[in-house]
């Protein structure tokens, strides 16, 4: 089996990355990692014995086929240029970008590169939604009625020490925008994208730039009544998932940073969908989870040509449901995501 050569730049969020690949050695070896602070550089350099480099330039020159990043979003766009410039596959945690405009520019620059570039939506290879995405595609489930999502998060003063985190320019956003995006993603990919949105934000827990609680609700194209909700100021953190279908209701865990592990619940209409169900996910929990399984798809597609798991048009509509959300809450209107209205 082909492994791929890796470089991962950005030793905070890219420190799970890294686990991800050194626990799959047949499909991935790390080579070198980029961090710009000297001291997270010699301690990576150290951690997962490779040599570190100070710049995406510097990572993205070394004989590699894969850069991971995972910087700062107001650097990714920029980051995923210079990757792709030099003939590189390209992985990027979320956010991708911090703007629709960047986004646009980000699309215009992949469609003619050599390499390919995904997005990390990583919760989506859970056993959980596997199961779910399964009954949808085998038509068990039947109409969508209602869909919802709440992200109930903690972060206090210690998160925002970093200072981008602070700044609406640097981050892009608040809890919308970094925090709920992953629920917000397996939220419209199982419903579907909405078709108009209605939502609010505030700044309530702590004191900076950003919004830390928001809501929302909205209708998506099959006529579906989709709500969600975010806060960063809940004492006990939780995501939930809740699906009201024709023929069965679907509740996740309220694992905060796993919602698509166990346990999930499908209550179903009727004991002969449920066994159709059972029949359908027997061997569908082997696959591995997070992103493990997301990096495992992303294998498979480079090395055999198949489609990518996530791709840049995910990213789209993710960030379409941002932009739309903030524009309802600053002019207290309905907003259509992905149109200026």
């Amino acid at each position: 089996m082909t492994r791929l050569r890796v470089g991962v730049a950005g030793l905070g969020i890219g420190q799970a990355h890294l686990l991800a690949y050194v626990l799959a050695p047949d499909l991935f070896e790390v080579v070198a990692i980029a961090e710009t602070d000297a001291e997270r550089r010699e301690r990576g350099a150290a951690d997962w014995g490779v040599p570190a480099v100070a710049s995406i330039a510097e990572l993205a020159a070394l004989d590699l086929d894969v850069v991971d990043i995972c910087t700062p979003p107001d650097l990714h766009e920029q980051h995923c240029a210079v990757a792709l410039d030099a003939g590189r596959h390209v992985i990027c945690e979320k956010p991708i970008v911090v703007s629709l405009d960047a986004l646009a520019r980000l699309e215009r620059k992949a469609q003619s590169a050599a390499g390919v570039l995904m997005p990390v939506f990583q919760y989506r290879f859970a056993p959980g939604l596997r199961r779910l995405r399964a009954a949808m595609e085998a038509g068990l489930c039947g109409r969508l009625y209602l869909a919802t999502s709440e992200t109930s998060w903690w972060r206090d003063e210690t998160y925002y020490s970093t200072p981008w985190r602070r700044s609406a320019t640097e981050s892009g956003g608040g809890a919308v925008f970094g925090h709920a995006t992953h629920a917000h993603d397996l939220l419209t990919w199982i419903a579907g994208p909405l078709t108009h949105i209605s939502g609010t934000v505030a700044t309530l827990v702590n004191d900076v730039e950003t919004e830390d609680t928001a809501a929302a609700f909205g209708r998506t194209a099959d006529g579906a009544v989709v709500s969600m909700s975010v806060t960063l100021g809940s004492i006990r953190e939780l995501t939930r998932l809740r699906f009201c279908f024709e023929h069965v209701t679907v509740e996740s865990s309220t694992d905060p940073y796993e919602p698509g592990n166990e346990p999930w619940h499908f209550d179903w209409r009727t004991p002969d969908i449920a066994a159709r169900a059972e029949a359908l996910w027997h061997g569908l929990d082997a696959e591995p989870n997070g992103y493990a399984g997301q990096l495992a798809a992303f294998h498979r597609a480079v090395t055999t040509g198949s489609p990518l798991p996530v791709t840049l048009a995910d990213s789209r509509r993710a960030l379409e449901l941002v932009e739309a959300w903030y524009r309802s809450a600053a002019d207290g209107r309905i907003a259509i995501p992905g149109t200026r209205s």
